[in-house]
């Protein structure tokens, strides 16, 4: 939470409006509303599943983004670890 309340301000701002997963002010309920409302104007469908993920991602790449959101020491140190730890 703490690592959360330090890095979420900086990349909140860049995140697309239509990203709803684990934001502040977001729910899967508003989702599925976006996603119900689009459904009735457009004919076609892209659908991701991104299970998986965290667990296929170079973690040298993920620091290297993370480290252009933030030199913080102890922010690094977190997420360097939580990165390598076992599932």
């Amino acid at each position: 939470m703490v690592v959360k309340l330090e890095l979420e301000p900086q990349v909140e701002p860049l995140f697309h409006p239509d990203s709803y997963g684990y934001r502040p002010g977001k729910s899967a309920l508003a989702a599925l509303a976006a996603c119900r409302q689009r459904c009735w104007r457009y004919d076609w469908v892209v659908d991701l599943d991104i299970k998986g993920f965290f667990d296929n991602i170079e973690h040298n790449l993920m620091m290297h983004a993370v480290r252009k959101h933030t030199d913080n020491p102890w922010v690094l140190l977190y997420i360097e670890r939580w990165a390598q730890s076992p599932g």
